[in-house]
């Protein structure tokens, strides 16, 4: 879809060129200051809203006491044959009654909210970004900014519709809907950029007979008019429909190759969580023979059948009541199974096994959570299973922002300017700001290599000073020598020392940080 602009409050100037679009960089060098926009302003009928929620979707499994193992092995090969409705809400079950895995869930979701998102302009290798690249990276920057959902409807800013993508993470696969808007920029004057964004219901996509995403319609093919409240969605994949331009966003993640509906990363968990929480007749009859004492009781053979079953129905049930009532003649004997004096119990075990499997499947721990260090490790365990952690929420956050760059970021600029050109791309870094060590190395590296301020000001942290008497410390700008042309050197240039770059390199080569922090005292307190 392309829309054809006039010239925008700031100057910029777009205009046709072999089908495309072009920005005048010298018009924009002129711009005037922005006026605002319109408020009753429309965005084109495309891109209006297409689903409408609906609450009878968003329950349509068995009652829980139903799901044994055998169901739970019905539901995931069904999902192998595009059935993914009842596998995307035995996850959601998973993670309404296991606290582990929940946990787990928002450690890593909260590790990547918790990350900065940087845009960089588009650059060719080893070349500066044009000034066309830095002013479209400026327009996709002003538009995410931007976002105005609406809190009563459930509608995602730029952090929650990154959490929304992690949640693809675990489930396989996830989709949202992109609202937009018609906004004024001070600096980029009228745009379209996204307003908000809501995570879609399975029901309403699906994967046709090529293996393709798509919306489900109705026999008409049309999009968000179906009604789902008599039951579960038609298995029909010839009503699977392509998804509009520009108003879905798709995350898939799979942990392994091949389908994205067998490579969710909590399909390994699924027996695992039966086992933990339901089927307790299946899974934990056979446990109480464990550390509970065999029950014996002597009955007179010609009582009759009544008696018998009434004895029967009384030693079923003393396994968890602290009582009994038996007719007279009736003899009880405990007899003891040699369990005396153990601190765990199946049943107990089987939980952790359970939660150690779940930590380790999402955050790659071990030791961290249900065990503590008394069990083994220690702390340099404990930092190898944090990098791990930390190398999860990494790779989970690339994952939502390929999505970003290759989905949403195209279709701002597209709507925009026309294409998708000089795409700028987001990365998500830590937010803390830099400490001593890394300040020992930025100050080794920039007398070796020129350092980006912005890179560093952003860093550690620091903003901008407003003028001269606001800056404290630091390096004053040189002032230009008149006497220098063409290429020759700067008089009065200090030569590079050979000797003190060579000992910066090999201080730079030092990984233990105690004796990096010494050997570079030792390096800046000589003359």
């Amino acid at each position: 879809m392309k829309l054809v602009r006039a010239q925008a409050p700031d100057g910029r100037v777009a205009r046709a060129c072999n089908g495309g679009y072009h920005v005048t960089g010298s018009v924009a060098a002129k711009a005037p200051a922005a006026t605002p926009a319109l408020p009753n302003a429309k965005i084109p009928t495309a891109l209006a809203p297409i689903l409408r929620p609906q609450a009878a979707t968003r329950w349509m499994m068995p009652m829980v006491a139903a799901i044994t193992p055998q169901y739970i092995e019905m539901v995931l090969r069904s999902a192998l044959t595009g059935n993914h409705v009842q596998q995307w809400q035995l996850f959601d079950l998973m993670l309404d009654t296991w606290p582990e895995l929940s946990a787990c869930a928002q450690e890593l979701t909260l590790g990547v909210s918790r990350l900065k998102l940087i845009f960089e302009p588009f650059t060719e290798e080893d070349e500066d970004p044009t000034p066309s690249a830095i002013e479209r990276c400026k327009l996709v920057s002003s538009a995410l900014r931007r976002m105005q959902p609406d809190a009563a409807a459930d509608e995602n800013d730029m952090e929650g519709t990154i959490q929304d993508l992690i949640d693809g993470w675990f489930r396989g696969v996830t989709c949202l809907e992109v609202n937009w808007q018609a906004v004024s920029s001070a600096s980029q004057g009228r745009i379209l950029a996204p307003k908000s964004t809501f995570a879609v219901h399975p029901v309403w996509f699906g994967f046709d007979t090529y293996g393709r995403l798509g919306l489900r319609t109705d026999g008409r093919q049309q999009i968000g008019q179906i009604d789902f409240t008599g039951g579960p969605p038609p298995a029909d994949s010839s009503l699977i429909g392509a998804f509009p331009p520009h108003k879905f966003l798709i995350g898939i993640h799979k942990a392994r190759s091949g389908t994205a509906l067998g490579g969710a990363i909590l399909r390994p968990l699924a027996w695992w969580w039966c086992a933990a929480n339901f089927s307790s007749d299946w899974l934990l009859n056979l446990a109480q023979l464990f550390g509970i004492p065999f029950r014996w009781v002597n009955y007179d053979p010609t009582a009759s059948q009544e008696t018998v079953d009434r004895i029967c129905s009384m030693l079923q049930s003393m396994g968890s009541s602290g009582y009994g009532a038996f007719p007279t003649g009736a003899m009880l004997n405990f007899v003891e199974t040699g369990k005396q004096g153990s601190d765990h119990s199946p049943q107990g075990e089987l939980l952790d096994r359970a939660d150690r499997y779940a930590r380790m499947l999402i955050l790659g721990q071990t030791m961290s959570g249900s065990q503590d260090a008394s069990k083994g490790g220690g702390k340099a365990f404990g930092e190898v299973e944090g990098d791990v952690k930390s190398q999860r929420i990494e790779a989970a956050g690339r994952y939502a922002c390929r999505v970003l760059n290759t989905q949403l970021i195209p279709s701002i600029l597209t709507l925009n300017y026309g294409d998708a050109d000089e795409a700028p791309s987001v990365r998500l870094l830590e937010d803390d700001e830099g400490g001593l060590p890394e300040a020992q190395r930025d100050q080794i590296l920039s007398q070796l290599m020129p350092l980006s301020q912005a890179f560093l000001r952003k860093k550690y942290g620091q903003p901008e000073p407003q003028d001269e008497d606001d800056a404290i410390g630091g390096q004053p700008d040189p002032e230009p020598d008149p006497t220098a042309k063409g290429e020759n050197p700067e008089p009065g240039k200090a030569e590079e020392d050979p000797e003190k770059s060579a000992a910066m390199a090999r201080i730079l080569a030092i990984e233990d940080d105690t004796i990096f922090a010494r050997e570079l005292s030792a390096f800046l307190e000589k003359p």
